[in-house]
């Protein structure tokens, strides 16, 4: 937030059960508060940055110290913006997040969406904050299962695949330093490819795939095996899953 110019050093407050924790956040020249009700009562933006289970604590703790003058923005999965509202004080803006692992380095996806009470000045007060970790995208809170399913985890099923491939490259004796380096690159540069055409997938993988070549050999094998049906059924899957987290919490 401070690199990106979102929030100077002095404005940024946060709190952690960890002393080790609390001074990591005064070396970054955050203020460092002596607890979640004071963070609570000095912030005019809130960011629960903790773990589901751990929330409904959280929010008894800090329910009493909020009031709607303010604006609570949650990253944690399998918690509504109404599962949330009903845990805060009437009238009190919810915004929930779902960024995801390539945040860290300011190349992620966060999907939005807002509570009842939220409006589009708390919405755009979201987007500037994650904006410093990538994109941002506003979709209605009924798609956030498929959103969890799809970028949430979608970077461990290109992980995954980049197993595969490093597996493969083993079994054809490829040297490991140069194996590491073409396939990182050649997933790094295809998704890159890809965003700055906008071109479909189909139509780029077509333009890769030479009739009776080697890439066309490889993609039948993959169609024979199902790879991409059991990516379709397993990305279904991990929908349920977080349907089924959210109905139980």
């Amino acid at each position: 937030l401070v690199d990106a110019g979102v929030a100077a050093p002095g404005r940024l407050l946060g709190a952690d059960p960890s002393p080790a924790r609390r001074a990591a956040l005064r070396r970054l020249t955050i203020h460092a508060a002596g607890s979640n009700v004071a963070l609570a009562r000095a912030s005019e933006i809130l960011l629960l940055a903790v773990k589901p289970q751990e929330m409904p604590a959280v929010l008894r703790e800090i329910a009493p110290a909020l009031s709607p003058a303010q604006l609570v923005i949650s990253i944690a999965a399998g918690r509504s913006t109404r599962w949330i509202e009903r845990r805060l004080p009437v009238r009190v803006p919810v915004v929930r997040a779902m960024p995801n692992m390539p945040a860290q380095i300011g190349q992620g996806i966060t999907v939005l969406c807002r509570g009842r009470a939220a409006r589009p000045a708390h919405v755009a007060a979201a987007r500037a904050i994650f904006r410093a970790l990538g994109e941002t995208l506003e979709l209605p809170e009924r798609h956030f299962h498929a959103v969890t399913a799809l970028s949430g985890s979608g970077p461990a099923y290109v992980f995954s695949l980049m197993e595969a491939m490093l597996a493969a490259g083993r079994r054809l004796k490829v040297p490991a330093a140069a194996l590491e380096r073409l396939v990182r690159h050649t997933v790094l540069g295809s998704a890159q490819l890809a965003a700055c055409t906008g071109e479909p997938p189909a139509v780029l993988r077509a333009r890769v795939t030479s009739k009776g070549g080697t890439t066309e050999a490889a993609l039948r094998t993959f169609e024979r095996s199902g790879v991409q049906a059991g990516v379709v059924a397993g990305i279904r899957a991990a929908a349920r899953r977080s349907a089924q987290l959210e109905a139980t919490a």
